[in-house]
């Protein structure tokens, strides 16, 4: 959450002029051209497909590269550099037919190099490693070329363009990984000028950079005349604003009409959609762009501590947080509350998942009394309890860890009149730095403290230190921020729930035999309706468990100008540059 403040004066990016290049021909079918100018609040940390890092990096990456396949609107998959492909072996086996392309160097896109540059993402020997291999572990050989390094047994280029992908596992769901930005060939140059080719780039995409990057300013893409989906815009330039924290820069040159997509500054939405109008579905414009995107929010809870490793107490703390006032009042509604694992705009996500997942003040504390009188003195449960959660006294935190009582002010009259035992009386709340999360922890440790009466300390810690303490045991509640790319309900309950990823991803420890098989179920079905209610069964169980409590999804804050068409800024942060066009005046 921005934060206004007088700091010394804006740096704007160095943006080119509109006339800085020669006249070009009209768009596609002789109407359209001209130049559309976005803005971008972080200047991208990589344009090599290989290594972007982030939203920014994937625009890119989307519009200078094309992957075998697409995804349209509905997720559906639709033919990108391969013009046709078949699945066989029960979604085991994959064989892609390429059209007829070339990169923007003229040299002609092969299956070979489809399978240089996958095996590149995979290889752990690379200098430097790519870490967007897990996109390819199903590949027959993954494992090997990531340990080792060497050629990829389930990557063949049967010939110039025919590319064949075997998976260790029917996966037909895995057509749609394939249109992951990052998937996409690179020409053999990329690799004899790594840093010529990091700065600018030579893909197979509808658009092509004319000039290096200028890092921190601006990207300017041309569009490719002879790509297949022949764009209509002559250029994009995009803009970074790297110190407008508030977004106020770009409203501005929004305003006076040097940018045509920008961020809208909080506290500025409702003006937004008075001057500019709301987007018909929240994601494409002309207007507000304010649809919920595909990141969620949750707090997880290490199952195998004490008093996390009772449901019931997990239950308690997710009914004592008020969602609404965390989305609405401490985060000026830029969020949303979630009531499930897997985000809205993923295909299959299914609605109020989570049974627990709302404010109910009364029914957590009925559960949370119930687990303290199971462990009053001379209760079973307290000769069998051990204190693992209480910190030792003697050592120093690697970071801020500060008790953050409530004011008093919405304190519970009928909290419970007895306190709870030692191990029950006090709970941490483990989250790395950062104001928006620290106004979420404070929040939510007012809401637990004022329904149980217990006390909430809030640790905020460097990122690396979150993850290294919940993997020593060492945080028994801590913030998980979980994003994905993929339109897949799998790519949010397999990486974070599935019993075989303890230790990775899954930093809970939950692991449930049912859970699992339902997974491998999902993953493996060709029958997309079979497939779903797998996900959905799956879900259900896990939020009846509750490892993890979703808090919170994002989302998009957006304003696209009246004269800009066609552009969707999708849940996922893809937009397809190439079928956007400019209105005459």
């Amino acid at each position: 959450m921005a934060a206004c403040t007088s700091g010394p004066a804006r740096s704007e990016p160095d943006a080119p002029p509109v006339t800085a290049t020669a006249p070009v021909p009209s768009g596609a079918d002789g109407v359209g051209g001209g130049t559309l100018r976005i803005a971008l609040t972080v200047d991208p940390a990589s344009i090599d497909p290989r290594f972007v890092a982030d939203d920014e990096g994937d625009l890119v990456v989307g519009a200078l590269f094309e992957p075998l396949v697409r995804l349209d609107d509905l997720y559906t998959v639709v033919p990108g550099a391969a013009e046709r492909w078949e699945v066989l072996d029960g979604g085991q086996r994959f064989v892609f037919h390429l059209r007829e392309a070339a990169f923007h160097d003229g040299t002609p896109v092969t299956a070979a190099d489809f399978e240089r540059s996958f095996t590149r993402l995979l290889d752990g020997t690379a200098e430097p490693p790519s870490y967007l291999g897990h996109l390819l572990e199903p590949v027959v050989g993954a494992a090997e070329v990531q340990a080792r390094g060497g050629a990829v047994e389930g990557l063949r280029a049967l010939d110039e363009r025919t590319l064949e992908v075997r998976l260790a596992a029917p996966r037909p769901g895995f057509l749609r990984t394939l249109a992951d930005p990052s998937l996409v060939p690179v020409p053999e140059s990329a690799d004899r000028d790594p840093e010529a080719f990091a700065a600018r780039p030579v893909g197979n995409g509808p658009f092509a950079m004319s000039e290096p990057r200028e890092p921190g300013q601006f990207l300017r893409l041309t569009r490719n005349p002879d790509h297949h989906r022949r764009p209509s815009l002559d250029e994009v330039v995009l803009l970074v604003y790297p110190d407008d924290s508030t977004r106020d820069a770009q409203w501005e040159d929004l305003l006076e009409g040097q940018l045509h997509v920008a961020e809208v500054p909080t506290g500025r939405v409702d003006e937004a959609r008075e001057r500019f109008g709301a987007s018909i579905d929240g994601y494409r414009g002309p207007g507000v762009l304010d649809g919920t995107l595909s990141t969620v929010y949750l707090y997880g809870f290490d199952v195998d501590q004490p008093p996390f490793d009772d449901v019931r107490v997990r239950r308690a703390l997710s009914l004592a947080v008020d969602r609404t006032a965390l989305a609405e009042e401490v985060l000026a509604g830029t969020r949303v509350p979630a009531v499930g694992l897997v985000p809205p705009p993923v295909p299959g996500a299914q609605p109020r998942a989570c049974a627990v997942c709302r404010h109910d003040p009364d029914a957590a504390r009925a559960l949370w009394e119930e687990v303290v009188a199971e462990y009053a003195p001379g209760s079973a449960a307290t000769d069998e309890t051990t204190d693992e959660t209480t910190e030792d006294p003697d050592e120093e935190p690697d970071g801020e860890a500060t008790e953050e009582p409530g004011d008093g002010t919405d304190a519970a009259p009928d909290a419970p009149a007895d306190a709870p035992p030692e191990d029950l009386a006090r709970i941490t709340l483990t989250h790395n730095r950062g104001r928006t999360h620290s106004a979420i922890a404070e929040r939510m440790a007012a809401d637990i403290e004022a329904t149980l009466g217990i006390t909430v300390d809030l640790q905020a810690l460097d990122l690396s230190t979150v993850v290294e303490r919940i993997r020593e045991g060492r945080a028994g509640m801590f913030r998980i921020g979980w994003d994905s790319n993929q339109p897949d309900p799998g790519a949010y309950l397999v990486p974070l729930f599935h019993g075989a990823e303890a230790g990775r991803d899954n930093l809970t420890g939950y692991g449930d035999d049912q859970v699992d098989a339902l997974l491998d179920a999902a993953q493996a079905s060709g029958d997309a309706a079979e497939a779903r209610q797998a996900w959905r069964d799956a879900e259900r169980l896990i939020l009846d468990d509750l490892p993890a409590m979703p808090l919170l999804w994002y989302r998009q804050s957006r304003v696209v100008a009246p004269d800009v068409a066609g552009l969707r800024w999708d849940a996922f942060g893809r937009v397809d540059l190439a079928r956007v066009r400019l209105a005459d005046d």
